[in-house]
């Protein structure tokens, strides 16, 4: 099958979209399929092509620096990316954003006639305090606009079923499946006890430590981590806190552990990809995050794919895969001292923290990417039949 990917964002970008798109692409080429990336990225257009090999090929068009995150691109409505579309004559299109690139694959789809699936990754409106404009119109707008771009799509996948509520709760027309992020178990696999030891040496860390993982922005709310780490340091004086990731918000965390005292007591990694962020995982003993804004969660499963339990928000998606007192605990929204009190209360209970790793292990295996990649083949192949 020919298959066009559309995408605004692509590696070395960090994020979900980026993260997936990548992915899939690959994913999809290694069986066998003939697949073409349209994004936009700050790298050129060749050397992004080398770095790939000959796996699927890349197609970059003009952009500019995004206003509000200054490392990524904005592509530029030029319509470059149509002569290669008209050439390539793909069986569908699946588009990652409903931005630039995403109406670019709305009008190729119109004009080639064929499928076009679109996934819907996050909630946009929570995204909105970046460009000062958090207010309840701009969030219905933010709905709206979302929602009439994906009712261009012949089907829509989100990530996550209350992604998919949210979605025909603001009037979505279109057929929507839940197709889940997924992770590379063979990279994110769980370390035995020797390796553990060594990579917690590696990374300069005595006792036992907790971990979050992902962009360091805002919406994240991993100030409230930070409290909690404090709170946490209390009953656990030798824990450490990895920080994995880097964004606009690492400034601004910086001097909050500064000026929490916890400064020495946390190791901030920056952004690490492939084996160094899976050893940088493994290292760790339980993942934590605050953020409210998860549709699915790639950080945390990648996570939970080491062995890692996870205490997280009781908010959106991220409920679909950590499950209370099973894999890891869910606590409330920005309550850093319940948050602490479960950190605690797992270095203190061994075999409660071993069993919730075998779990969170065994519930990764249920997104691995061969499933997942098996289950957007049989969408590809049901719309095209649907489409003829």
């Amino acid at each position: 099958m020919k298959i066009a990917i559309f995408s605004d964002t692509f590696p070395p970008e960090v994020n979900g979209v980026a993260n997936f798109t990548y992915l899939s692409a690959n994913a999809l080429a290694k069986k066998g399929h003939d697949v073409q990336v349209y994004t936009a990225s700050r790298i050129s257009q060749r050397k992004l092509n080398e770095k790939i090999g000959k796996k699927f090929k890349i197609f970059t068009g003009f952009s500019l620096h995004s206003p509000i995150y200054f490392d990524t691109r904005v592509p530029l409505p030029t319509g470059i990316s149509f002569p290669h579309l008209l050439r390539f004559r793909p069986d569908i299109i699946h588009a990652n954003t409903p931005f630039t690139s995403g109406w670019g694959a709305v009008m190729g789809a119109k004009i080639l006639r064929i499928p076009l699936v679109g996934t819907h990754h996050t909630f946009y409106d929570h995204y909105l305090k970046h460009a000062k404009i958090d207010f309840n119109l701009a969030r219905k707008a933010t709905w709206k606009y979302t929602v009439s771009f994906y009712n261009f799509c012949d089907l829509v996948t989100v990530p996550s079923h209350s992604l998919a509520e949210e979605m025909k709760d603001h009037k979505l027309k279109k057929s929507v499946v839940v197709l889940p992020n997924f992770v590379n178990t063979q990279l994110f696999k769980p370390a035995g006890k020797l390796e553990k030891n060594n990579l917690k040496k590696q990374f300069k860390i005595k006792g036992n430590s907790i971990a979050y993982m992902g962009r360091l922005s805002y919406e994240k709310s991993i100030d409230q981590v930070l409290k909690a780490f404090k709170i946490t340091l209390q009953k656990t004086p030798d824990l450490k806190l990895m920080v994995i990731g880097d964004g606009p918000e690492r400034e601004n965390l910086e001097k909050l552990a500064r000026k929490l005292g916890v400064s020495k007591k946390i190791i901030f990694t920056g952004f690490l990809r492939g084996e160094n962020l899976a050893k940088a995982l493994q290292a760790n003993d339980i993942f934590v995050t605050a953020s409210k804004t998860e549709t699915f969660c790639i950080a945390a499963l990648e996570a939970m794919s080491t062995g890692l339990p996870v205490i997280a928000s009781n908010d959106k998606g991220i409920t679909e895969i950590v499950k209370n007192n099973v894999n890891g605990y869910l606590v409330r929204p920005d309550d850093n001292k319940q948050m602490a009190n479960k950190i605690s209360y797992l270095f203190a209970n061994e075999k409660k923290r071993e069993l919730f790793s075998k779990k969170s292990t065994k519930i990764a295996q249920t997104c691995s990417k061969e499933k997942v990649i098996e289950k957007l083949e049989k969408i590809y192949l049901k719309i095209s039949r649907k489409k003829k």
